[in-house]
């Protein structure tokens, strides 16, 4: 475990040792995009979207730090934690297009040219294309959410490589996620869609205290939508200044495969009595916008 800290707590030979190993994984967007267009043929629909696993390296902090978003009430889970990201859009293919051919601006980063314009993506000329293709597009449309949802820039943010693609079975939804470092101060702007930033020292993956149990009391009905009898699920206790959060579901595997494949760590085992009970609120899969939408338009109407 010292062996990962001291790694850990090199910033510019950590940051790359990420280039590296990313760069030697190989993530295949393009063969998780192909089963997803099969399947929808099939009548299966899918929503796929991407994400950015952001990285602060500052020299103030002894570790970098993974950077999260708290999810506002307005939106589908609501108060869980989560990157920032989004459905790709039109705008979102186009940019890609351009990342893709390296004459963006956002085209840099020591990740494109560890992975990108390596010899095992180019192996397949036509895989290697499609592969950096559907990379830009999901990487072009996470910058995009990003910036729209922290107010971090596109252009502060290095591409470090891609993690494999993630599905969530309770929402047919496949994230496609890119990791990213932001160096210097953060300055944020955050839009409705998140209630607040939580970061933490990647150190605390490390520390075999920090990790429960979260069994969720499930109303019968969600239990049903969700395909899951069972909601108990690994997870990581995170404290700050703020209060204490729960990092669980798609995020914390993803970073999990972050750490095993940049780290080699594996998740410690959890013994089955530590568990943190707590309630799934009814408008966990539906979010609360429509009902704060319709409770501003009573208040102005009562004008």
């Amino acid at each position: 475990m010292e062996k990962i800290k001291s790694k850990i707590n090199d910033l510019e030979g950590f940051k790359e040792l990420v280039v590296k190993r990313l760069g030697d994984f190989q993530p295949n967007f393009l063969g998780r995009h192909e089963e997803i267009m099969e399947e929808e043929k099939k009548g299966v629909r899918h929503f796929t979207s991407g994400v950015i696993l952001p990285i602060h390296f500052s020299n103030n902090e002894e570790a970098p730090r993974f950077i999260l978003t708290k999810r506002s009430k307005r939106v589908v889970q609501p108060g869980d934690l989560s990157f920032p990201g989004g459905h790709i859009s039109m705008i979102d293919r186009l940019h890609g297009f351009f990342i893709a051919k390296g004459i963006s601006p956002l085209a840099r980063g020591r990740g494109f040219d560890a992975g990108w314009r390596s010899k095992k993506m180019g192996r397949k000329r036509g895989r290697g294309r499609g592969e950096k293709r559907i990379a830009a597009n999901y990487l072009a449309c996470a910058l995009r959410e990003t910036a729209e949802e922290t107010g971090f820039p596109m252009r502060k943010i290095d591409y470090l490589g891609s993690l494999p693609p993630y599905g969530m079975m309770s929402f047919r939804r496949v994230i496609f996620p890119s990791v990213g470092a932001i160096t210097g101060e953060l300055k944020e702007r955050l839009n409705w869609e998140v209630e607040r930033i939580v970061s933490f020292n990647i150190e605390e993956m490390l520390n075999p205290k920090n990790y429960f149990w979260i069994d969720f009391d499930v109303p019968e009905d969600l239990k049903k939508a969700s395909n899951r009898e069972e909601w108990k699920f690994p997870a990581l206790i995170i404290e700050d200044s703020v209060g204490r959060e729960i990092l669980w579901g798609a995020t914390f595997y993803i970073i999990l495969s972050f750490m095993w494949i940049v780290l080699n760590f594996t998740m410690p085992e959890i013994p089955q009595d530590k568990v943190i009970k707590k309630d799934i609120p009814e408008n966990y899969f539906t979010g609360g916008f429509k009902k704060l939408l319709k409770a501003g338009f009573e208040r102005e109407g009562k004008k």
